[in-house]
């Protein structure tokens, strides 16, 4: 009767209800074991900001190398912090996928940018960094100093792109270049104190802050000076630099960020206006 069909439907909800539980206890051992089968979401146990979002320049796709020194270092950072956070791929120009947050408060449609805690807006890759850096400490990145901080790379991007659209060849007639063996050379003295006492990085025994700011510019202007105008060569009196640049190049949180030389040179070439023929066995 209606009663035996009631008990019936009751001892099936017990066993569905102890089916998922125990299912749901496997998962949970599957995951803490991190075998087949676990889930692969990521669990942060440490301080971190909360709806953490960042807007990122159209075609700079999150899985993918891109060569715009910015988001590159960018990227890196996330991935070493390893804070959640939701990307936004936006073109400001054309207004295309733009947040209500980023045309709220950036007007001048700078990138990259960062929304996090409620109403916190970050512009640009170093106050980006900068401000989650001191917010959010774990893991430590930014140790070093103010001596680290001098080198952020900003001297090398800037001359980047005059010295290769400048006619002039890299020797002392040229302005951008005196400027640049400067740099090079006062961070080759910097690093002299680097070696000595903390590692073959930027005040650090591994990766920092100051190597993700300075790296991806370097490494852009190093790869591909020649092939926009040939003569380009560090000078002699840089032996920690070189040091510093063959470790900094084959670190492996850069090598998974690091742009081919096809892309370094197609990233450049609508800024130079010009067109360069490459060899095929050019990646």
């Amino acid at each position: 009767g209606i009663n035996a069909e009631y008990g019936y439907l009751i001892q099936i909800n017990l066993r569905n209800m102890r089916t998922s539980y125990n299912q749901r206890a496997q998962q949970r051992a599957r995951n803490r074991r991190g075998g087949a089968g676990a889930e692969k979401k990521k669990v942060i146990d440490y301080p971190h900001p909360k709806n953490l979002e960042i807007c990122m320049k159209l075609g700079a796709d999150e899985t993918s190398v891109n060569a715009d020194p910015v988001t590159t270092e960018m990227k890196i950072y996330l991935e070493m912090k390893g804070f959640p956070h939701k990307v936004h791929l936006v073109d400001p120009p054309t207004s295309k996928n733009l947040p209500e947050w980023f045309r709220k408060n950036n007007w001048d449609g700078i990138l990259p940018m960062a929304k996090y805690d409620k109403e916190q807006y970050k512009l640009g890759s170093a106050e980006i960094m900068m401000s989650l850096e001191k917010k959010f400490r774990v893991p430590l990145m930014s140790n070093g100093g103010m001596g680290a901080g001098r080198f952020r790379g900003k001297t090398v991007k800037n001359l980047t792109l005059s010295l290769l659209k400048s006619v002039r060849p890299y020797d002392e007639s040229n302005p951008d270049w005196v400027d640049l063996c400067n740099e090079f050379r006062q961070l080759d003295e910097y690093l002299v104190g680097c070696h000595n006492k903390e590692g073959d990085y930027l005040k650090s025994k591994q990766f920092s802050l100051w190597d993700i700011r300075m790296v991806p510019a370097l490494y852009n202007l190093i790869t591909v000076a020649n092939y926009f105008k040939p003569g380009f060569e560090l000078p002699d009196d840089v032996p920690h630099l070189r040091s510093y640049m063959n470790h900094a190049f084959e670190d492996a949180i850069f090598k998974k960020f690091k742009p081919s030389v096809r892309q370094i040179v197609r990233y450049y070439e609508p800024k130079l206006n010009v067109r360069i023929v490459l060899p095929d066995d050019v990646q």
